[in-house]
């Protein structure tokens, strides 16, 4: 599959990358950048060096610097000021395009045929947002868009006890991607929560001896230092290339939803959403330790 990962790396949008990256699977095309856990500098650096760690040459496009109508709230205090909880990356091997990101998608979706380009969206909806807005016409040739964000069931991770960080990043971009009617699957905290790491499956990942397995075990490191605990923090935005390969192993509901406004958080409204509530874990796992492998 052809494939747009829209990132704000991250640490867990690093792994999610390298796997793509690496996956005989998955082709992707380019890569857009937006501010998030860290600010657009950082994201859009960050998106290089993992590009070349993985020894692709794939293009960053820089995006949205703050979200659509607030200012920029990053997670420091999980991913660092470096956004890669300290685990060092080698330099981009190219600069990033100067082609900004809305304009980068347009130009790919519009080139290829319709309902050949998947859109994978690891950070807030900012980008998608606005190529909703200044491209229609390429966004309707989208074949899917797999996103990870909100929280249906389970309790938020900011602003309150239902708010994602993705969502409630900036809501007013989600709000307008939840509107579009893109055949959109959310990836909520649901889900990822249900998927960890612990030591045993870090040090299978050392022994695999590839720089993209090696690294991931770093990143995970850095996540069990954050979270302070026997597992990592939850292996958020690795679920979305992986429901993009292995979607059997997802279970997957609709759900009538909006946004709130106030704090981002998912709320019942009238929009049909196809949201992924609970996933097989340790074949996840496995997938995810098959794809570093190479």
């Amino acid at each position: 599959m052809r494939v747009i990962i829209d990132t704000d790396p991250g640490i867990d949008d690093a792994i999610a990358i390298l796997y793509a990256l690496r996956h005989p699977g998955i082709d992707v095309a380019l890569m857009t950048t937006v501010a998030g856990n860290i600010g657009l500098d950082v994201t859009t650096r960050n998106a290089g060096r993992i590009a070349t760690l993985a020894g692709v040459e794939t293009p960053v496009h820089a995006g949205a610097a703050t979200p659509l109508t607030r200012a920029p709230d990053p997670e420091l205090a999980i991913h660092g000021t470096d956004g890669l909880g300290g685990v060092t990356l080698p330099d981009a091997a190219t600069p990033p395009s100067p082609v900004p990101a809305v304009e980068a998608m347009a130009a790919l979706l519009m080139a290829k045929d319709a309902n050949t380009i998947d859109l994978l969206c690891l950070a807030p909806l900012t980008n998608i947002a606005l190529l909703l807005d200044h491209a229609p016409e390429a966004a309707s040739r989208i074949r899917r868009v797999i996103a990870m964000g909100g929280a249906i069931f389970e309790p938020g991770n900011v602003h309150g006890t239902r708010a994602e960080f993705n969502i409630a990043h900036d809501p007013e971009a989600a709000a307008r991607v939840l509107r579009a009617r893109l055949p959109l699957t959310l990836i909520p905290l649901d889900a990822t929560r249900q998927i960890r790491a612990d030591a045993e499956y870090v040090a299978s990942l050392r022994a695999l001896n590839t720089s993209a397995a090696t690294t991931c075990a770093d990143l995970i490191d850095a996540y069990f230092d954050a979270a302070k605990g026997r597992e990592s923090r939850p292996l958020h935005d690795p679920c979305v290339p992986l429901l993009a390969l292995h979607p059997a192993l997802f279970t997957v509901e609709t759900y009538d939803l909006a946004v709130d406004p106030t704090t981002g958080a998912l709320i019942p409204g009238k929009h049909e959403i196809s949201v992924a509530m609970s996933l097989d874990a340790d074949a996840l796992r496995d997938a995810l330790r098959l794809g570093l492998s190479r």
